[in-house]
């Protein structure tokens, strides 16, 4: 038995509630990637905003202008900052993915239902002949 003849259309209520589910899912990875962006961006303001008041604070310290920003990025405090801006831009990155296997799904089920309900119609009309329909005359009277 090959696969093909194993997979039977849905019907209604089911169809209806794999479309629900899709929707559900979807809307959660959309709720996702906008708590993700908002968290790049949070910790991408507090990264600069520690990277900034470092190069001050060093500079006011008396170091040199040309290497208070290394040094300010290898201080504990802007470095574990900038650690956890890298790391929301991965999770950004890895909730854009998702959304994008999420929108595929979504669109591997709307083909399935579109092949689901081609095949319920078949099904509906296998061996039945079409009805007859009087040919078209094209203007002209029938005889």
């Amino acid at each position: 038995m090959t696969a093909a003849s194993t997979l039977t259309p849905f019907d209604l209520p089911d169809a209806r509630e794999a479309v629900k589910v899709a929707g559900r899912i979807q809307a959660q990875v959309e709720d996702d990637l906008r708590s993700a962006s908002r968290a790049l961006a949070e910790a991408e303001r507090a990264y600069r905003e520690a990277l900034s008041e470092t190069i001050v604070e060093l500079h006011a310290d008396g170091l040199a202008w040309s290497v208070c920003g290394d040094v300010a990025r290898g201080s504990k405090r802007v470095a574990a900052l900038r650690r956890d801006r890298d790391i929301a831009e991965g999770v950004l990155d890895a909730t854009r993915q998702n959304a994008y296997r999420r929108g595929a799904d979504r669109r591997d089920l709307s083909r399935l239902l579109n092949w689901s309900a081609r095949r319920d119609l078949a099904d509906d009309h296998a061996g039945q002949r079409e009805p007859d329909v009087a040919q078209p005359t094209f203007g002209r009277q029938a005889a």
